[in-house]
């Protein structure tokens, strides 16, 4: 039982990881509040990606030096008191901008803490569902914050959009009562003593970031850059490129997307024991065909199709490489490989603004360029992929371990003991 209350508690954590989304859709709210300002306040909805990137990069060295509950928690109490600030005080734009841009803070920190946590705490047979129910978690904050946010400004008051904040109070509660304090965890049946050696031990044990590891970690960079392209482009492909609809449809659309992430994110577990060793090939190939879809259809149900079958592919990538890159790093492996991940998160959506564009520019460019790029890039990242894949899948279902143990036998014994 407690196991599960710290296996929930983890969830609803990672619920509030992308608070900072509140910003895209009070945007407008906000130009309109600071008018003749809109460079400035254009930055009110990026430079939250920049703390993220920069805390989940941090994360690799503060999650390995200080308590990881404790960093969780702070991480929660910044975005609250961020938020509360621009929902209650009068402030200039500048103010508005440093709140924004510290609610990033928990998108860079808690993806880091919380797989990183879960590969130490879940029996091994269900560690697999727990990642995919995390980054389907996240998925749901993002749709749940986006939506409230949205109502919450319907009064014309950009500040009021920040309300949605308000819902990270209980989980800040609960983080508090129940999230697992690994770092000072003690296994049933030994000493207080004998359970910080034992640790530390497992802490310590492969804590070099594996070669194969290195290749997973690659594989999400270079993809990150292009399966963003949808996020960035579908809107102006919708709106202004293919002119088939209004911000209304894109936003319709984008909520189904997120939808679709969740879905996949509970789903994940189940496509790689029916996938294998295909399993990031297949989502990469699928991701990428129907990125494809809605420009060369050019139509409001190929937006519709073309997105939510990318959304759901993305997210069982997301979800795979998790699993995988958790399975296959031990000890202080895991909270780098899993901070490294995060930073690669938020730096993907960055550098797809950049590098994608360029490229498109020289075959035409516009936002369905951008997609049929990004797509066709999937699909070879996807055939690439599989040669890594096929020896990461050997690793990972061969040693099944749970990093407080070093026997499958014992380990097994222990966590029954746990429960």
């Amino acid at each position: 039982m407690k196991l599960k209350l710290q296996i929930i508690t983890i969830l609803v954590t990672s619920f509030s990881s992308w608070i900072y989304c509140i910003a895209v859709v009070v945007l407008a709210l906000i130009y309109q509040a600071f008018p003749g300002q809109e460079q400035t306040a254009v930055l009110i909805s990026t430079l939250p990606m920049v703390v993220m990137m920069i805390a989940a990069f941090a994360s690799s060295i503060m999650l390995q030096v200080f308590n990881k509950k404790t960093i969780v928690i702070l991480s929660i109490v910044v975005a609250i008191i961020s938020g509360l600030l621009i929902l209650l005080v009068d402030m200039p734009l500048i103010g508005v901008l440093i709140c924004s841009a510290l609610l990033g803070i928990p998108g860079g920190i808690i993806p880091a803490a919380n797989p990183t946590v879960l590969t130490l705490i879940s029996p091994p047979d269900i560690l697999d569902r727990v990642l995919g129910w995390y980054n389907a978690f996240k998925m749901l904050g993002m749709a749940v914050f986006t939506l409230l946010g949205g109502i919450f400004a319907n009064t014309g008051r950009f500040q009021d959009g920040y309300k949605t904040v308000l819902l990270l109070i209980p989980v800040l509660l609960l983080t508090i009562l129940f999230y697992p304090d690994v770092d000072k965890a003690e296994i049933k049946g030994k000493t207080k003593e004998e359970s910080k050696i034992h640790i530390r031990q497992a802490e310590e044990e492969n804590e070099k970031l594996p070669v194969i590891a290195i290749g997973l970690l690659l594989i999400y960079l270079v993809g990150a850059v292009f399966w963003n392209a949808w996020y960035l482009n579908y809107s102006d492909y919708i709106v202004n490129e293919a002119q088939i609809g209004t911000t209304a449809l894109a936003g319709v659309i984008g909520s189904l997307c997120s939808v679709a992430g969740t879905v996949a994110g509970f789903l994940s577990d189940i496509w790689i024991k029916i996938t294998k060793r295909y399993s990031i090939t297949l989502a990469f190939i699928f991701c990428g065909l129907f990125m494809i879809v809605p420009p060369l259809t050019h139509s409001v149900a190929g937006c519709y199709v073309g997105g939510i079958i990318n959304m759901f592919f993305n997210l069982i990538i997301v979800s795979g490489l998790t699993v995988y890159v958790g399975r296959t790093t031990h000890g202080k492996a895991t909270t780098t490989a899993m901070s490294l991940m995060s930073g690669i998160e938020a730096s993907g959506v960055f550098l797809c603004s950049y590098i994608v564009p360029a490229i498109g520019r020289r075959i035409g460019g516009g936002a369905g360029t951008n997609m049929i790029l990004s797509g066709t890039v999937l699909i070879i990242i996807g055939i690439g992929a599989y040669f890594i894949i096929k020896s990461a899948h050997k690793i990972a279902y061969k040693e099944k371990g749970n990093l407080f143990n070093f026997s499958m036998k014992k380990n097994q014994t222990e966590i029954q003991e746990m429960r």
